[in-house]
């Protein structure tokens, strides 16, 4: 229950305050969780501000360059971009980048994380080049990290097909949702009902490259899962 878990870190917060001061870490701490819960309750004004004053506190108390300052600057990143400031997410996402590359090394699972986000940024901001070559070097990490066939190398291929769609390699965004579809399949089935949508994307991809037979097969075999669900 978000709310009550609001309203108890709200009684939590002074409490904390008055232990260890405005400006401890542990400070910090409650006001991440009481953000997050904000954020939860489609609250992103107050979660930002929050998460502001505390990225401020582990900044004194950690280093600007702590592994925390980033997981903090991530959090507060998707904040802003919720609030529609992609500038300010993607800053932020850079700076948290550079700390992860630091701390962790360039092929880290946390990263990959991290750049699939500031791909998105980037994506936003009209930079769609930018966005794929973030979106390609993300995937390797998770292959990397996963193994090829993983739910969450799907899950990255899917927006990197859409990264090479945006930018018009509809052959490399037919490619990339093919094996999405393969490796979900694996997974959960091939008549799982969001098998549907890989199709319906696959089938618009097929219809792109001018592959209208194929385009009617696929949709016609989401229409037959649709129907039995």
């Amino acid at each position: 229950d978000q709310h009550t878990k609001r309203e108890t870190l709200h009684r939590a917060l002074p409490i904390v305050e008055k232990h260890g001061g405005p400006e401890h870490f542990s400070v910090a701490c409650t006001l991440t969780n009481l953000a997050n819960a904000h954020g939860a309750l489609g609250d992103q004004h107050t979660k930002r501000d929050m998460l502001h004053r505390a990225l401020a506190i582990m900044e004194k108390h950690y280093g600007p360059e702590h592994f925390k300052v980033a997981n903090t600057l991530g959090n507060l990143a998707n904040a802003h971009g919720a609030l529609g400031d992609p500038h300010t997410m993607r800053d932020m996402l850079q700076r948290a980048l550079e700390i992860q590359e630091k701390h962790y090394g360039l092929e880290h699972f946390w990263v990959a994380c991290t750049l699939s986000n500031l791909a998105c940024a980037h994506g936003d901001l009209g930079y769609q080049h930018t966005k794929r070559d973030m979106l390609q070097r993300a995937l390797e990490i998770q292959e990397k990290h996963f193994g090829p066939e993983h739910f969450s190398v799907a899950d990255m291929l899917n927006n990197l097909a859409k990264a090479h769609g945006a930018l018009g390699d509809h052959q490399t965004k037919r490619d990339m949702l093919q094996r999405e579809l393969a490796i979900k399949e694996k997974h959960i089935g091939p008549e799982h009902f969001s098998v549907v949508v890989m199709l319906t994307n696959l089938a618009c991809a097929h219809g792109d490259l001018g592959d209208q037979h194929m385009k009617r097969d696929m949709l016609q075999r989401a229409l037959e899962i649709q129907e039995k669900h």
